[in-house]
């Protein structure tokens, strides 16, 4: 009996152990992506839309949790549509009207969706860059 109750702490113990690990690494990669975040969506500049040729636009920014990949379509001067790809962020923090605020008013930087704000800033700068770094 004392045995198997030493088993069972032994495994406890290294379930909790691998428990902190995964919390503290999360935690830490999380940090690292608002810090990203932050800087990045402080660089959005508005653009000139009658440099942007038609065409089809990619990027991909975030790090997990959050995350968005997407594709910017510009026609005639105008972004025409945004299709996201692949999006990680927690469920109910999607911010997928970011996407409608930036086709309305046709700029990158536009209002964050309540209580998804990590995720619209994301959505946001992925357009940028998208759009931005189109030649690069």
């Amino acid at each position: 009996m004392r045995k198997g109750l030493s088993i069972f702490l032994a495994i406890l113990l290294v379930i909790i152990i691998i428990a902190v690990v995964g919390i503290l690494t999360f935690n830490k990669q999380y940090k690292a992506l608002l810090e990203d975040v932050d800087k990045e969506y402080a660089s959005i500049e508005k653009i000139d839309m009658t440099e942007i040729q038609d065409g089809e636009y990619s990027y991909r920014f975030g790090k997990i949790p959050v995350v968005a990949d997407l594709i910017v379509i510009v026609k005639d001067h105008a972004i025409t549509s945004i299709t996201m790809n692949e999006q990680f962020s927690g469920p109910g923090y999607e911010a997928l009207e970011t996407i409608d605020r930036i086709l309305l008013k046709q700029e990158t930087k536009v209002d964050a969706v309540s209580g998804a704000t990590t995720s619209s800033k994301v959505i946001m700068i992925a357009t940028y860059k998208a759009l931005k770094e189109r030649d690069e």
